[in-house]
């Protein structure tokens, strides 16, 4: 059974695709030219303008990003990728991507509903817990690069390798500086195997730790998730951005945090004109609602566009080292000593 289900999204426009040959027309056309993307998942729902109701996405495995930059060189980044596969079960496939992995981790049986968010996103963040250099995880609208493309920003291809050999001696692992004959049984869009995680029965056991999440009072969007319109926010960033009028920093970080989102972490210099406006007036029309007592528009608008060309958002360090956290949350990344939650003790 093949691991490549449809509808799915292409390219950094969302494409919505539907057949296996137009996935193989836009490889052959672009794989050696450009970045090439894919939905992490296929869908089982959509609307009612074509596209995908990311709420019924069907979720067939979990995933991580890791990648050198602040948080750590290379040299950490294959460590922590390597102890996450040691902590994985089942049927795991690595992507190098040119400046770090992607780790997928395919389940048996796939779970679909909006009621399976918050429980992935927690299952990842326990299982990459302390790995400072974990740049995102899986959630229904993410895009990931398609391995055995070229990576045009870094001059290298975006290989298939063998995670478990990886984990045994990373040091030494060489990696592929092209596509290998191995892609084709490791390809994490490949074929399945029986030997996938039972991530429903996780689910059913699952037991919310304290951990896991920390919602702030007042502040109560979507049921479990605080968001801002569409993006799923700390509770630190989002005690401090409900504030009358947060300080510089804080608007900072939530305009990094919103950004990076919204392009689905994606490099800013990859958005067209139309995809980068586009997130700009979302960014500004979520903060002009939140109605700063200082807000100005020029000055807003102005913000907003110099602030999203950062490539890095704010980790845990940088809140904690700001004042802003007071406790773990669902989205602790390990970069930082944090308290435990009060209710927790």
């Amino acid at each position: 059974m093949t691991l490549l289900s449809f509808p799915r999204e292409i390219g950094l426009k969302r494409a919505v695709i539907t057949k296996q040959y137009q996935y193989k027309h836009y490889l052959d056309k672009m794989r050696s030219k450009t970045s090439c993307y894919t939905s992490l998942y296929s869908f089982n729902k959509m609307n009612d303008d074509g596209k995908p109701d990311y709420r019924y996405a069907e979720i067939d495995r979990a995933w991580w990003d890791f990648d050198a930059g602040e948080r750590g060189g290379i040299e950490l980044v294959k460590r922590d990728v390597a102890e996450l596969i040691r902590r994985l079960e089942g049927d795991i496939r690595v992507v190098a991507t040119g400046r770090g992995f992607h780790v997928h981790q395919l389940f048996n049986d796939s779970v679909c509903g909006p009621e399976f968010r918050l429980t992935l996103e927690h299952y990842q963040r326990r299982k990459a817990k302390g790995l400072v250099t974990l740049d995102g995880v899986g959630f229904p609208e993410k895009m990931t690069r398609i391995p055995n493309t070229f990576n045009p920003k870094r001059g290298r291809w975006c290989v298939v390798i063998d995670g478990r050999e990886f984990a045994k001696d990373f040091d030494n692992f060489v990696i592929p500086k092209s596509p290998s004959i191995m892609s084709r049984t490791l390809h994490p869009f490949g074929e399945a195997t029986d030997n996938g995680f039972d991530f429903i029965n996780w689910a059913k056991n699952y037991a919310p730790e304290q951990e896991d999440y920390n919602f702030t009072e007042g502040v109560c969007l979507d049921s479990d998730v605080l968001t801002a319109g569409s993006v799923p926010l700390m509770p630190c960033l989002a005690r401090a951005v409900h504030e009358n009028k947060p300080n510089h920093h804080v608007r900072v970080a939530l305009v990094q945090h919103m950004a990076d989102t919204l392009r689905d972490f994606a490099d800013p210099d990859a958005l067209t004109k139309e995809q980068r406006l586009a997130i700009e007036d979302e960014i500004f029309d979520y903060i002009k609602g939140l109605n700063w007592s200082n807000w100005n528009a020029t000055n807003s608008r102005k913000g907003i566009k110099s602030t999203m060309k950062y490539r890095r958002v704010p980790s845990c360090a940088w809140f904690v080292a700001r004042g802003m956290c007071a406790s773990k949350c669902w989205r602790y990344d390990g970069t930082a000593e944090v308290p435990e939650s009060p209710q927790s003790s």
